[in-house]
């Protein structure tokens, strides 16, 4: 990113080499000189002040200049021959005691245009410099260009700010207040960023803005956000100093808002919204602001736009509902992610979906989607969850199946295998399996040890003991009632005998 940015100024077709002809007929305002883009940037005034700058003494331009350009303009343009255009060029500079110093001035703009053809950047920036030296001879225009181009070369092809700021602070010195354009001050702003140098990047920006405002032109949405990114970073900058740290989080907080309203398809912008919310309330001191919701609601906000599609979106939105524990609309957020496909269905996202189910109470449905999970991983935890779940329903026979599965599941760790053993022991009983339960009670009772210090596992050995007894007892119950079914049987087949 950082090396496409600044050297759009470059790449886009910022540079551009005018003809010799040009410079002499040309005012840098004109439709042609526009060609070099930003350099020449439109006054914003409707009328220019006239140039205070002294006007500069040209020298003249010989005929065997003008012939000898004509030759490099046809080598480049026309023959396309570079090797040829760059034997003249070193031949004329060669000469130099032939030129004037504004032709030799023209030769070296002329190479750095063919620098620029073959895109060596040394080549241009070389010539740029070498022309730079005859500047009391060209036009304020040409050396305007030229001041400007070595600065985006040192920014864009060498990452040398400073060197590029301090061309750009010659550019600025020499060029018309009034003829400073919007642009100009955005990438000024752009390479304090690249400086991490977020004062001075608020300060251009701004300044970008503002001159925008007076060209009566709109402002690009990259520079409101490189506005936001400059005063985040200066809010963590500040993060130990709460009067500047807070000021840039307003900062922030205003301009996001102002992107999400100006841009409501963005989903970058509602997510830099929440994610300001969230600093808002990490710094704030009042329990109120501590516990603000309004980070949810924005990503909430964005969901029902449908403007998001990542997974990782739809799971933030499901992170806000979850804190504000409405688990039924988590729920069907993570239903509608399913069907479109945006959240996978795997493991993972199945059991939070079943616990988020689970805790709106819809315990059906969070059975059917623990079991979706445990298709993908035999995990203990969830089969413990399952085989609990089928005991609060009552279906007593799915939740021996789902213990006896936790107890030999071959991922995760059962925490508390003897809850899970309680438990089958229990679902044995009231699935009228007491031998079965009778065993698991008794195995319980063998592996927990009757001297152990884990009260826990004391109350489930005293348990598992009490159901020992009752399954005597059930027995007995059983038993009798046999025996009552049988005498009431006899005693009816008498009467019918009788």
């Amino acid at each position: 990113m950082k090396r496409s940015f600044v050297s759009c100024f470059v790449i886009c077709g910022v540079f551009f080499i005018a003809e010799f002809a040009v410079e002499l007929t040309v005012e840098p305002n004109s439709t042609i000189s526009q060609v070099v883009g930003v350099v020449s940037a439109q006054s914003p005034l409707d009328e220019e002040p006239e140039d205070p700058r002294p006007e500069r003494k040209l020298l003249p331009i010989t005929i065997e200049f003008f012939n000898q350009n004509e030759k490099i303009t046809a080598a480049i343009e026309e023959e396309e021959d570079f090797e040829k255009a760059r034997e003249l060029l070193d031949r004329s500079l060669e000469r130099s005691r032939r030129w004037n110093e504004r032709e030799l001035a023209f030769f070296h703009r002329r190479y750095a245009n063919l620098g620029q053809i073959l895109s060596d950047y040394d080549l241009m920036l070389e010539h740029m410099k070498k022309l730079l030296e005859y500047r009391e001879f060209v036009k304020y225009f040409v050396e305007e260009e030229a001041l400007w181009l070595v600065a985006t070369l040192y920014a864009s092809q060498y990452e040398d700010y400073e060197t590029a700021l301090d061309y750009i602070q010659q550019w600025l010195d020499l060029k018309n207040d009034w003829e400073e354009g919007s642009k100009h001050y955005a990438y000024i702003g752009g390479i304090y960023t690249y400086m991490e140098d977020y004062v001075n990047t608020v300060d251009w920006i701004k300044r970008a803005i503002e001159r925008a405002g007076e060209e009566e032109t709109d402002v690009p949405e990259p520079w409101w956000v490189q506005l936001l990114q400059a005063y985040t970073e200066l809010f963590e900058e500040n993060e130990n100093n709460p009067v500047e740290r807070d000021k840039y989080l307003d900062l922030s907080l205003d301009l996001a808002k102002f992107l999400v309203y100006n841009y409501r398809d963005k989903v970058e912008y509602w997510r830099a919204l929440s994610n300001i919310f969230v600093q808002q309330m990490l710094v704030a001191t009042d329990e109120a602001s501590q516990e603000d919701p309004s980070w949810a609601y924005t990503l909430e906000s964005a969901y029902h736009m449908g403007i998001l599609s990542e997974e990782g979106e739809y799971k933030r939105v499901i992170a806000g509902m979850q804190s504000e524990e409405a688990y039924s609309r988590a729920a069907r957020v993570y239903e509608e992610g399913f069907d479109l496909e945006i959240i996978e269905r795997n493991f993972e996202n199945l059991n939070k979906y079943a616990q988020m189910l689970y805790a709106s109470t819809d315990m059906s449905k969070a059975a059917t989607a623990y079991e979706e999970a445990v298709t993908y991983k035999d995990d203990a935890t969830v089969l413990h969850s399952l085989a609990s779940l089928y005991q609060m329903t009552e279906n007593f026979s799915k939740c021996i199946t789902y213990a006896n599965r936790a107890l030999n599941a071959t991922e995760g760790e059962l925490r508390k295998p003897e809850e899970v053993k309680f438990l089958k022991g229990v679902c044995q009983f009231f699935n009228n399996d007491l031998d079965g339960s009778e065993e698991t009670m008794e195995e319980l009772q063998t592996e927990i040890s009757s001297d152990t210090e884990d009260e826990g596992l004391e109350r489930l050995r005293k348990s598992a003991g009490q159901y020992v007894d009752l399954i005597d007892s059930e027995r007995e119950r059983i038993k009798w009632k046999e025996y009552v079914e049988e005498q009431w049987r006899l005693y009816l087949e008498e009467k019918r005998q009788s």
